[in-house]
């Protein structure tokens, strides 16, 4: 995987992060988070979210952060270009309609009609932190330090199988982890994953796979 990456350094910073991120957040999923749910959060929805939102910004956010300043120069996209301010959005506000619609479409046919679960509206506040800390990672840092036009593809490839990977240990959790691959759900993991990173390369920002991520996470869960 030599040819990914600009310099042994940015290789070795990308594997240990992502190892490191890995064991750690497989270690809360499967250890801490029910000790969480049943002797500290109580049930209490807005405790957890607390939780999640400290535990995500500090092994997340911040290291991804301090990552894409440290490697500034190595990146595909340079830290000014990436949290640039945004333009253009005639060009954007589209792929933000055609999710909404997919969603919507998607929702009516399941459902053979309108659908809302409003019960999923406390649950939407997570989203506000997942979109930033997920795009961050595998958008702004990973994908980022690997992408070149000449191993576009296996840098996409590579960054939608650790996008999958980096949920098996919820699905676990949760118990569904074999019903995500007899049902091939993980293929929508995997083409998220990808859509995700053509936005960022797209529009050459970060802050559009953000509002996508937040945008399809918000939908998914109100509309199913």
């Amino acid at each position: 995987m030599k040819q990914l990456f600009r310099s042994k350094e940015l290789r070795t910073a990308c594997i240990l992060f992502y190892v490191i991120l890995y064991i750690i957040w497989a270690l809360k999923e499967l250890v801490l988070q029910p000790f969480l749910t049943q002797y500290i959060a109580e049930n209490s929805v807005p405790m957890i979210i607390l939780s999640d939102w400290i535990l995500k910004n500090l092994f997340w956010t911040l290291p991804a952060v301090l990552l894409i300043q440290k490697f500034d120069t190595d990146l595909y996209l340079s830290k000014k270009e990436l949290f640039q301010k945004l333009s253009g959005w005639k060009e954007i506000l589209p792929v933000f309609g055609y999710v909404t619609g997919f969603c919507v479409l998607s929702s009516v046919v399941s459902h053979r009609g309108f659908y809302f679960n409003a019960d999923g509206l406390t649950e939407c506040l997570t989203f506000v932190f997942v979109g930033i800390t997920e795009e961050f990672v595998f958008r702004g840092f990973l994908l980022n330090a690997t992408f070149t036009e000449d191993n576009k593809y296996l840098s996409l490839g590579l960054n939608a199988l650790l996008f999958l990977c980096i949920h098996f240990p919820i699905w676990i959790l949760y118990g569904n982890f074999i019903a995500y691959f007899a049902n091939f759900g993980f293929i929508t993991i995997i083409l998220l994953g990808l859509f995700f990173s053509w936005s960022m390369l797209k529009f050459r920002n970060i802050w559009i796979p953000v509002g996508l991520h937040m945008l399809w996470d918000i939908l998914v869960t109100l509309l199913n």
